[in-house]
């Protein structure tokens, strides 16, 4: 009977004395069951049948693949052409068509395949070219468009240019005065003045003053008037 107050006594001292410990122990098993009870993954509630089932009835959808649609390439509308007044468009035409070097009578004709009488030189001979009389100083105008090709003094004819005005076209002014307006390679258009009327041709002394107008296609010498405009 005492032996069992003894233990009961001892019983009661140790819970008393080991109270705070045993308590502190419940809180910490508590806590543990908790944060146990919230990392479980969803197969832990399930058994393993279950599990399996939920696996095999979610299906991997994958995501739509969708395709651009081009959009329609839009057809730019071609550049407007500016239009042309007719002022311009009769200035450019009326630049490549002949023009006369200088305005004047025909002193001297071509004659190539026949004599005619030279004043200068008292004699009969052919002439190769047209003579245009014309005051001295007179502007001399590029009959045509083209390159200079020569400008030099001839004993006979004086002062000279020479024009290729292209398609075997090769014109020759003389008879001008000392110093022309124009140098080797300079590009001329019809109607540009290349130098003026001068007396620097000796071999036509004799005359009024006048240009000298030779002409040669594709090395052939012709008559200037064949490409001149017609007068009248």
């Amino acid at each position: 009977m005492e032996s069992k107050k003894g233990f009961g006594k001892l019983l009661q001292q140790v819970i008393e004395g080991r109270g705070f410990y045993i308590v502190m122990a419940l809180c910490a098993a508590v806590i543990g069951v908790s944060i146990w009870s919230l990392v479980r993954s969803p197969a832990d509630y399930l058994d393993e049948a279950e599990f399996d089932e939920t696996l095999t009835t979610v299906e991997y959808q994958p995501p739509e693949v969708v395709q651009p649609t081009p959009e329609a390439t839009e057809e730019l509308p071609a550049p407007e052409t500016p239009p042309v007044a007719m002022e311009e468009l009769a200035e450019t035409v009326a630049s490549t068509e002949p023009v006369w070097p200088v305005e004047g009578e025909v002193q001297r004709p071509y004659s190539i395949t026949s004599l005619a009488y030279d004043a200068t030189m008292s004699d009969w001979r052919t002439h190769d070219g047209l003579d245009i009389a014309a005051p001295y100083g007179t502007k001399v105008h590029a009959i045509r468009a083209g390159t200079v090709t020569e400008v030099y003094y001839d004993d006979a004819y004086g002062s000279t240019v020479v024009i290729d005005h292209g398609d075997g076209l090769v014109c020759t002014y003389a008879a001008l005065e000392e110093i022309p307006t124009v140098v080797v390679g300079d590009q001329v258009s019809a109607g540009d003045v290349i130098g003026s009327v001068g007396d620097s041709a000796k071999c036509e002394s004799a005359q009024e003053t006048h240009l000298h107008l030779s002409a040669k296609l594709n090395g052939e010498s012709i008559s200037p008037l064949d490409i001149l405009p017609q007068i009248g």
